[in-house]
């Protein structure tokens, strides 16, 4: 614990740094911030999969972000979690879901950089009332994003696994 606070800490002073620089060329004037976001969304996990088969959890809700330097972000979102049909994910069940995350990105040009393809682990389980957590990160040169969320559940069943976690722009 005590090295990913270093780790985020020496992160946070690079995009100090990175800010006092011209910046060059299309890369807009809020580039090398460090952003924190919220993410409040709602959705449903239904499913049946065992290495092979299909769970796959889709919502819709709002990312809130504030910059360092006091910037305010917002914008309506969907997030789904699931991809291929074979992979190390084993659920069965039907949830419906209230979550919140935090998420912290640190070296990018805007909050719209959140938004993307993650590699997530997540759980839930629930017998009519249950809970759920998923840790996701993602990189890119020079982003590095990471997403912790907490989920509140109705439904039954279970799911645990690996795979991938999309946040797109809602229209």
């Amino acid at each position: 614990m005590l090295k990913r606070v270093a780790f985020i800490m020496a992160m946070s002073l690079v995009g100090f740094y990175a800010q006092a620089q011209e910046p060059m060329g299309d890369v807009d004037a809020t580039a090398g911030k460090v952003w924190a976001c919220g993410l409040k969304f709602s959705g449903t996990s239904h499913g049946l999969k065992v290495i092979v088969g299909h769970f796959k959890t889709v919502g819709h809700g709002t990312l809130s972000c504030k910059s360092v330097f006091g910037e305010s972000y917002s914008r309506h979102v969907n997030v789904t979690i699931g991809h291929h049909w074979i992979g190390p994910t084993a659920g069965i069940g039907y949830f419906k879901l209230r979550g919140v995350s935090s998420e912290i990105s640190l070296l990018n040009h805007s909050p719209n950089a959140i938004l993307g393809n993650y590699l997530v682990a997540q759980g839930e389980a629930a017998i009519v009332g249950g809970v759920g957590a998923f840790t996701a990160v993602k990189v890119g040169m020079p982003q590095l994003a990471v997403n912790i969320s907490l989920q509140l559940l109705k439904g039954f069943g279970v799911q645990v696994g690996i795979d991938r976690l999309s946040i797109t722009a809602a229209e």
